[in-house]
């Protein structure tokens, strides 16, 4: 959303070949959100939960002052990545935590409250943008939302998030580092879920990246109406991961997944097909509410796979969600090169919800309602 305006302070112009340069410090963000996810899934067999957390909360603020003050484009680059590597750390560490503090009924509801955290901030970030941009520029964001939000985080985890002790944790020889790798990757429902978790973030890009510009390219629809459509969608996806959250437990997480998700491939493919704008948003809106059930569902599938290696398999997962959405990212914008066509490429993108529904389906177990396989 800012993407031009920032390219404009550090080139001058908005020409297409600048934007394009600029956009790729996300890329670099992605990168090194990777490279961070898989040393903190090996850090997490010795290091407290809480202390990873406590860090990648405080990279955050840190990268936010950085690009407030960043005085040309590299410092810029340098300092940006810093959010993404704090939200893989965050997200993860978060989950992990999660799972080793509450009991099985209760981390179920909190799973759907943490992605609906994150979602919330979203929404409020993307209504309180234009406000700021009033009393200046992208800075201005930054320096009254961004980094008081981000700042108040790190203090509330400090003094609120509890201490989880090493017998909880579980200290370990060093030798368990790739072990912890080896409990989670030979196990076949736990690589299911990673590579299910990847297959659906994929897909949901298409939500993400391209369901605005779909409403105005393929039913006229201004930019004013397609960015109310977005934040509530937002909101709808933020309802469905409490409401998930709060079902998972009873009607069991895999059959929430599944069937949430599939239920997503089909509203999708409904949305893009549809005769007016009017359906096509009442689709959306509903495909956005089952996802946000659906990750609640899946998340908390994920984090019980491993129990004793809960901190490895949820930053994996993390790292899992980032290469989804980069091969997302990469499939919608070579689809719809080649086929200048909106509904073909959707079609992709159905056909990965529907994958990922079929890879939890048949690969996958829930360890809270029947025993694993060997």
């Amino acid at each position: 959303m800012l993407l031009l305006d920032v390219t404009s302070t550090f080139f001058g112009t908005k020409d297409v070949l600048h934007v394009a340069i600029t956009s790729q410090i996300t890329t670099v963000s992605s990168a090194l959100a990777v490279v961070a996810g898989i040393a903190i899934a090996v850090l997490s067999v010795r290091v407290r939960r809480r202390k990873l957390l406590l860090f990648g909360a405080a990279l955050i603020p840190i990268g936010s002052v950085g690009c407030l003050l960043a005085p040309n484009f590299l410092a810029l680059s340098i300092f940006f990545p810093f959010d993404g590597v704090g939200s893989i750390i965050v997200g993860s560490m978060a989950f992990a935590l999660a799972g080793e503090t509450l009991s099985l009924r209760k981390r179920a509801k909190a799973m759907g409250w943490i992605v609906s955290g994150a979602t919330w901030a979203q929404f409020f970030g993307a209504v309180l943008i234009r406000y700021f941009f009033a009393a200046g520029d992208w800075r201005s964001f930054l320096l009254w939302y961004s980094l008081p939000v981000s700042t108040f985080a790190f203090f509330f985890v400090y003094f609120c998030v509890p201490k989880v002790p090493f017998g909880t944790e579980g200290r370990v020889s060093e030798s368990s580092y790739f072990r912890s790798f080896k409990e989670v990757f030979l196990n076949k429902s736990a690589t299911a879920c990673l590579i299910g978790n990847m297959v659906r973030h994929a897909g949901m890009i298409w939500g993400i990246v391209y369901g605005a510009t779909f409403l105005r390219i393929v039913f006229n629809q201004p930019l004013t109406n397609a960015a109310l459509v977005v934040l509530c969608g937002t909101l709808a996806f933020a309802l469905g991961s409490v409401l998930g959250g709060q079902v998972a437990h009873r009607v069991g997480r895999k059959h929430l997944a599944v069937s949430c998700i599939t239920m997503v491939g089909a509203f999708f493919a409904g949305a893009v097909y549809a005769p007016n704008v009017w359906i096509s948003v009442a689709f959306s809106l509903a495909a956005n509410f089952g996802g946000g059930a659906a990750s609640a569902g899946t998340l908390n599938m994920t984090v019980e796979q491993v129990p004793k290696k809960r901190g490895t398999i949820m930053s994996m997962s993390s790292v899992f969600v980032t290469l989804g959405a980069t091969i997302g990212a990469a499939l919608g914008g070579a689809m719809l090169a080649f086929s200048s066509n909106f509904q073909i490429t959707a079609l992709a993108f159905v056909g990965l919800d529907f994958a990922a529904a079929g890879i939890y389906l048949l690969f996958t177990v829930d360890p809270c309602r029947t025993s694993r396989p060997k």
